[in-house]
């Protein structure tokens, strides 16, 4: 939030997300790209995502953003020009590491929690994906699967049998990868793992009727890329 001192939910979310920035780049300084999967924000002022933009300046060239419900694509654009790529209205990414393409998808739906890619931008994914036959890994914040949290799986992905479906259709999609849920999970959806990841903030307890926080410390997910086409991953939590 704008205010550094700000809490959500008891916490102060600027200081952990501070602290989570300051592990990443004692544990994994050298990693190729930081991929910021939505929720930039909590209250979609531009004075938050111009601090945000500061405290993620050293990381400038290598970070890519998606929006999360809680985000305002055009003051997203303010901040970070260089590092959004319009499509229509939405912000995404494709570009392609190390043999592998990456691609980050705008789920967000303005004015509400649930998420929505839209049959553009999935036909915008297909292309990107039949172009390009090598691995493949799709960023975006909703997760296309339920996670057992009545409450959050009624803010969801609401197109997610038509995207599971679209990779189904193509097998060098490895992963998708995930935010919003605010916890760890690993589903297997072939030919695809999807994965999910922490807050740098509050955490969600699992498998709850309404929200719940859980105590557990924030984290990050770390992905390996392997030339041969397989994919290692893992959480690493911030005390």
């Amino acid at each position: 939030m704008a205010d550094p001192r700000a809490e959500l939910k008891g916490i102060c979310t600027r200081a952990l997300f501070e602290r989570v920035l300051a592990a990443v780049r004692t544990r994994h300084g050298a990693l190729d790209r930081l991929i910021v999967t939505g929720d930039l924000t909590h209250d979609e002022q531009l004075a938050t995502y111009e601090s945000l933009r500061e405290l993620l300046l050293p990381w400038l060239p290598r970070l890519r953003l998606i929006p999360g419900n809680h985000d305002h694509r055009e003051r997203m654009r303010q901040a970070f020009p260089e590092r959004i790529q319009p499509l229509g209205q939405r912000n995404v990414f494709v570009e392609d590491v190390g043999g592998w393409r990456l691609l980050g998808l705008d789920s967000h739906v303005p004015g509400e929690l649930h998420g929505r890619l839209g049959d553009e931008q999935r036909a915008w994914l297909d292309e990107q994906l039949t172009a390009h036959p090598g691995p493949a890994v799709v960023f975006l914040h909703h997760p296309p699967i339920l996670v057992g949290s009545q409450w959050l799986d009624r803010i969801t992905l609401q197109d997610a049998p038509e995207l599971l479906a679209l990779v189904r259709r193509h097998a060098n999609v490895r992963a998708v990868v995930c935010g919003h849920v605010h916890q760890e999970r690993t589903v297997a959806e072939p030919p695809a793992m999807i994965f999910t990841s922490p807050s740098t903030g509050v955490q969600f307890r699992t498998e709850t009727i309404s929200l719940e926080v859980d105590p557990v410390p924030p984290g990050f997910r770390v992905l390996e890329l392997h030339p041969d086409g397989r994919i290692v991953s893992w959480v690493e939590r911030v005390p």
